[in-house]
């Protein structure tokens, strides 16, 4: 290699950083990581700030690797250390505090590392970040210490250590033999990114656990979530991707053929497309383009198109980037065939949409930048490999001027040792299609009227928001602001607005022989005349709310929108009962038997049907626990839900007293340290401190640390009773109710329950809670919650402006002091009317031929599966009078008669299954069925579960009794055991000792 020294000036340092950097490069010397220096060589430093504020300087050494002999020192194969974890039970991931730093550099080699700034030239003592032989120099060390052990106990790769067993004691003796060995070498770790005693782990792009190693999902999640087409643009783009990797996909032709015709249709292949192509492809999707696409998702995601990586091998790094977004495919070279290892996709930040920030060269070296150190870093560092861009001007890189962001990024990527080479976009069609897919897991930018600082915008990246943020979008963008005009021609329309809009144009009431020829809509709306008004040409109902007297303009809403309505408010807001989905509605709609109507949608609708229980599981607890306004009281529960994707089952629960208003936080565990830090950073820091907080007696809630905790902020603590679950009546009571809610997600949706989450919280908090009369939003934040559905009303109701703030302030305040008032008169009422008494729950016999859902007891937790198996049975009789258990048969009698207790069985409502024309409700002439009268009640209960049909029994005359029914006594085995040898207490403190022991030499 050229043995000229590299020499280069410092670059210019903003004013605002000088000092800064100086008390960073003074940090350095003190610690002895830098010396200052008098060496031929010299290199520019480049400011990166961290995410905390703090920065860390990097060096530009370009140059100097350029003329560096590369060490060929191997990093480890995938396939080795994968295949090493077999039979592994347990795994502890160790990670070095600045590694690098934590190597000397030879004495002969400091001077090459000298860096320049406007305070002087220094060198490193210590091995630094950015030479392109630091990853093979880290590694051969590493060896030297673990080498012994490597893939027997543990394995290495860079700083990153895995140390994996197939017993608890056996991890015990491998994680002591680490750590005594890293203390021996003077080598420290960082006890932030250690994890320790994991069935489940990440390690070089998998999932390691007991069950076995699959893909990490993130590395196929940008071709796994691509979203459905939606233009003809859109599918071509697909299908150019797809169509890269058609030679491995055997039958590729067979399976795409459904969307290459849907092409042809819309005038895809056609120089001039047809007009309102874009538009018709939701009308020609079929249920054959869904599977074929979805079917050749799934092949690209597996072998044999998907290969493992072989590090002895080069890599192959394709990027892109457009308006729309990033796109990278890492591949190989295997069996003659350049095949995928990963792919990865994210849109751009609002920012890095503004052409005058992001040249198409910048966002090319954006895309570069992203991909090598954030997406593929555990596959490249220390690999050479090749990237392909379509973008000419980054392949020059190397010798381009760059600005003060590129350098920072030119700095990131100088450890890695690769080079660039330029290929035309239509060579390229593999990352441009990842580039310019849709991202509707995230905000593709801001909401008008909104407006972000820029410097948050660049810190934010918006795909890691999370799914809450994107339902709420995607709600708000499918119910655009309806046009007044469109509302007004709706209700002309209407069979019974508009009859009725002519009356109240003329101005006068109807005749009496008019109002014979009505329907029944139309004489309704006539009762409602005196509340009737005309906003903007749109009829309204005007109506005060009971509480505050807050004035309601109820749109009287078309026939045609009703279902749509419905859906938003019932379906899209987590399927809450009809009491919850009325209030709704209430809020902001109006049509003649709306209640009845509702109650039908909902008790016909089939998720709430198969999901949710019939009878409530949990009693509101009676009494004890008032407060006299929001954020006086907190109550706090755990409950635990079925494992979600990423490994969580236990949720933190936390209720206003007051305004009911909940909150459920997503953890890692129940130890106190967990709830204190949660209540702090979710509930302290944003809503305030409590006066009170209330607990059941577990030991996450009535350890030192809480107690501490309630000491250090004022807080009184008090919990319930032992044995008394229902003291703790208000998170109990929401504990359900989020099963429920939770409960009605599709069931491909309830592993990833924690995502939608945040969806289910907001549908509760923002629907009126029978107790108080309003939502716990109002009572929390004071005003009502706009939802998504009010963009499809038009609704746009705000108060007027007041004169000043000072006004706004005391007019708030006094309207929300009544409120109080009113509310706590609502909950003593309600607290009286539980006191009284619980009345038993009786039901009716079931008649055979009655059509019934079977109760669900799947394996496992399962507190948000289905309740009910969607099987339809047939009650074949009664075993006995009280018709406590039932025979009954599969409809389809494709199974076995069973013998089951009527709470087991549920009631199917008439119009979910139609009856099958065999099935003769009245085939038993012992029984004779009357209909009892319908309820014509304005305002179902919240709370009540409606079987459908209520069957009231007349006796006839005697005759045989039924068989009776025996039911076994339960038969207890008792088993000795020899407890001689056993000591729990001393076994439990042995192994607490080890642990404490190993876990104390990190520190």
């Amino acid at each position: 290699m050229d043995d000229a020294p590299v020499r280069q000036r410092y670059r210019r340092l903003p004013p605002s950083q000088y000092e800064q950097v100086k008390a960073h490069i003074k940090d350095l010397l003190d610690r002895g990581v830098v010396r200052p220096s008098s060496s031929p060589y010299s290199s520019p430093i480049v400011v990166v700030f961290k995410k905390n504020g703090e920065i860390r300087l990097c060096v530009d050494y370009r140059l100097l690797n350029a003329k560096t002999r590369k060490d060929a020192y191997p990093l480890p194969r995938i396939e080795e250390s994968l295949d090493a974890l077999t039979g592994a039970q347990w795994f502890s991931t160790l990670d070095l505090a600045s590694g690098y730093n934590q190597v000397p550099v030879a004495e002969k080699d400091k001077a090459k590392t000298a860096f320049c700034t406007p305070f002087g030239l220094f060198e490193f003592n210590r091995m630094p970040f950015g030479l392109c032989n630091a990853p093979s120099t880290f590694q051969r060390l590493m060896e030297r210490i673990f080498g012994d052990q490597s893939f027997q106990s543990l394995l290495l790769y860079l700083d990153d250590i895995v140390v994996f067993s197939s017993s608890f004691e056996q991890h015990l003796e491998r994680l002591d033999l680490v750590l005594t060995r890293l203390k021996e070498h003077n080598l420290k770790l960082k006890l932030e990114k250690c994890h320790f005693f994991q069935p489940e782990v990440q390690y070089l792009g998998h999932v390691i656990a007991a069950s076995g190693v699959a893909t990490d999902p993130s590395k196929i999640s940008a071709v796994a979530e691509w979203a459905r087409p939606t233009t003809c643009t859109e599918l071509q783009s697909f299908l150019g991707f797809a169509s890269y990797y058609r030679r491995f996909v055997r039958g590729f032709a067979k399976y795409a053929a459904p969307l290459h015709r849907l092409v042809g249709e819309l005038g895809g292949t056609k120089k001039k497309r047809r007009n309102g192509a874009s538009g018709a492809m939701c009308h020609l999707w079929s249920e054959e383009c869904e599977n074929a696409f979805q079917t050749l998702k799934r092949l690209l995601v597996s072998a044999p198109v998907l290969a493992y990586a072989d590090f002895a091998k080069p890599f192959v790094l394709e990027i892109d980037a457009s308006q729309a977004g990033l796109g990278a495919v890492l591949s190989q070279e295997q069996e003659g065939k350049r095949r995928p290892v990963a792919f990865a996709s994210r849109g751009l930040r609002p920012s890095e949409r503004n052409m005058s920030n992001y040249s198409s060269r910048k966002l090319e070296f954006l895309a570069l930048k992203w991909a090598v150190t954030q997406k593929f870093r555990e596959y490249l560092l220390g690999n050479k490999f090749v990237v392909f861009t379509d973008n000419n001007p980054l392949s020059y890189l190397q010798t381009a001027k760059l600005g003060a962001v590129e350098q920072r990024w030119a700095s990131e990527l100088a450890v890695f040792n690769f080079e660039i080479k330029y290929r035309p976009g239509p060579s390229n069609r593999n990352a441009d299609a990842l580039s310019r897919q849709l991202h509707p897991q995230s905000p593709s930018g801001l909401l008008p009227g909104l407006k972000v600082p820029q410097e948050v915008q660049d810190q934010t990246d918006v795909g890691q928001l999370g799914n809450a943020v994107a339902a709420t979008c995607r709600a708000i963008a499918a119910f655009p602001s309806r046009p007044k005009a469109d509302l007004i021609s709706l209700q002309a329309a209407d069979p019974v607005i508009g009859p009725f809009s002519q009356y109240w144009e003329r101005g006068r009431l109807p005749t009496k022989q008019e109002m014979g020829n009505a329907s029944k809509g139309v004489r309704k709306l006539v009762q409602q005349w005196p509340r009737i008004k005309l906003k903007e040409g749109v009829l309204y109902r005007q109506v005060q709310t009971p509480g505050d007297g807050q004035v309601l303009f109820q749109l009287l809403l078309p026939q045609c929108l009703q279902t749509e309505v419905l859906r938003s408010l019932h379906d899209d807001h987590g399927h809450q009962g009809s009491g919850r989905t009325t209030s709704l509605v209430r809020e902001r709609c109006f049509w003649p038997f709306m209640a009845r109507d509702i109650e039908k949608y909902c008790q016909e609708c089939d998720r709430c049907v198969l999901a949710k229980a019939v009878k409530p599981k949990v009693r509101t607890f009676r009494g004890g626990l008032v407060a006299s306004k929001p954020l006086e009281v907190i109550a706090i529960d755990f409950s635990v839900l079925d494992k979600s994707s990423d490994g969580r089952e236990n949720v933190l629960v936390v209720t206003d007293v007051f305004s009911k208003f909940s909150q459920a936080y997503p953890t890692v565990d129940q130890r106190a340290s967990t709830v204190a830090r949660v209540l702090t950073e979710k509930w302290f820091y944003i809503y305030g401190v409590p006066k009170r907080i209330h607990s059941d007696q577990g030991k996450s809630f009535e350890g030192d640390l809480l107690k501490r905790l309630c000491h250090l902020y004022g807080i009184d603590k008090s919990r319930t009773t032992p044995y008394h679950p229902e003291g703790n009546g208000q998170c109990e009571r929401f504990n359900r109710t989020l099963h429920d809610l939770l409960r009605t997600l599709p069931p491909d949706k309830k592993r990833k329950w924690q995502q939608y989450l945040p969806q289910v919280l907001y549908a509760y908090n923002t629907t009126e809670h029978q107790s108080t009369g309003f939502s716990p939003y109002e009572l929390m934040f004071g005003q009502k919650p706009q939802l998504p559905v009010d963009f499809l009303l038009g609704a746009s109701q705000s108060e007027p402006v007041s004169r000043s703030a000072q006004e706004w302030v005391e007019e708030h305040q006094q309207r929300l002091s009544s409120v109080y008032v009113h509310v706590k008169e609502q909950l003593q009422q309600a607290a009286e009317r539980r006191n009284k008494h619980f009345q038993p729950t009786v039901t009716s016999l079931l008649p055979p031929g009655t059509l019934v859902y079977r109760k669900s007891h799947p394996l496992g937790r399962h507190k948000i599966q289905d309740a009910w198996d969607p099987v339809v049975y047939v009650v074949v009789h009664s075993m006995d009078k009280e018709g406590r258990v039932y025979k009954i048969r599969p409809r389809d009698r494709s199974g076995p008669e069973r013998n089951l207790n009527r709470a087991e069985l549920r009631v199917i409502p008439s119009g979910i299954v139609a009856p099958a024309p065999e099935e003769h409700p009245l085939s038993d002439p012992g029984l004779v069925v009357e209909s009892p009268r319908q309820s014509t009640s304005d305002t179902p209960d919240d709370d009540s579960e409606a079987d459908g049909v209520v069957l009231a029994l007349v006796p006839n005359p005697p005759q045989d009794q039924p068989p009776s029914v025996s039911v076994p006594e339960p038969v207890s085995e008792t088993r000795s055991i020899d407890s001689s040898n056993l000591n729990p207490v001393s076994i439990f403190q042995n192994r607490q000792r080890k642990v404490g022991l190993i876990i104390g030499r990190m520190f």
